[in-house]
């Protein structure tokens, strides 16, 4: 889940502040990818907090095929301005969208040292390492000591893994390994853009923009 990916805002039709205020969002961004990490598809999930406002909830939203997802309440679409007859009620809605992800994953996959697909190793034994390589894509301007420069967004990126016993001597580069006894869980933590913004080099001190679990 990535949230963070969409710029968006709300108002209440009649344009009083006072009312504006009981209106909220929460906003969940939910990424299919394949198994090299590539996006395949996203959608969006968003859920307009109704406290106590009777009548129509003016949205931004910039999502495509935009559907109510609980309830029957109606909506009007021109351009990025989504009006809802939403009553009294809370509106829970689904869209997609195409825009870029705030971060990529790729995953590489090795058999005793080499590269192969995720379709060549499927069903092989031996030495296996899957490497998620995370890409930082989100920068703002920032005041760096009375200078302007570009920073990059900060991002932790967790992967997780459910592994059962067919599967021994587990490690992991930038995680922890947790077994209960049948299963083994990989959880592994990046934070892509962090080294570059405190400008540090690997000789004093590692900040992780992989995962890597063998």
């Amino acid at each position: 889940v990535i949230s963070g990916l969409l710029v968006t805002s709300l108002v209440v039709s009649n344009g009083a502040y006072a009312n504006a205020q009981k209106i909220s969002k929460d906003e969940s961004v939910y990424v299919n990818a394949d198994e090299s990490g590539a996006t395949t598809k996203i959608t969006v999930s968003n859920w307009l907090k109704n406290a106590g406002i009777n009548g129509t909830i003016n949205d931004e939203s910039d999502l495509k095929d935009i559907q109510n997802v609980k309830g029957d309440e109606t909506f009007t679409q021109n351009g990025d301005d989504v009006q809802w007859s939403a009553g009294s009620n809370d509106i829970y809605y689904q869209g997609t969208t195409e825009k870029e992800t705030p971060v990529n994953v790729k995953i590489t996959y090795y058999l005793d040292g080499k590269e192969m697909t995720a379709d060549e190793i499927a069903g092989k034994s031996g030495k296996v390492t899957v490497r998620f390589d995370y890409t930082n894509n989100e920068k703002v301007k920032a005041d760096i000591n009375g200078a302007e420069e570009e920073i990059y967004v900060p991002f932790i990126a967790v992967s997780g893994m459910i592994l059962n016993d067919d599967f021994q001597n587990v490690d992991v580069k930038n995680g922890k390994v947790i077994s209960d006894g049948k299963n083994q869980i990989v959880v592994g933590m990046a934070m892509p853009g962090m080294k570059d913004n405190l400008d540090l080099s690997d000789d004093e001190v590692e900040i992780p923009d992989y995962v890597e679990m063998t």
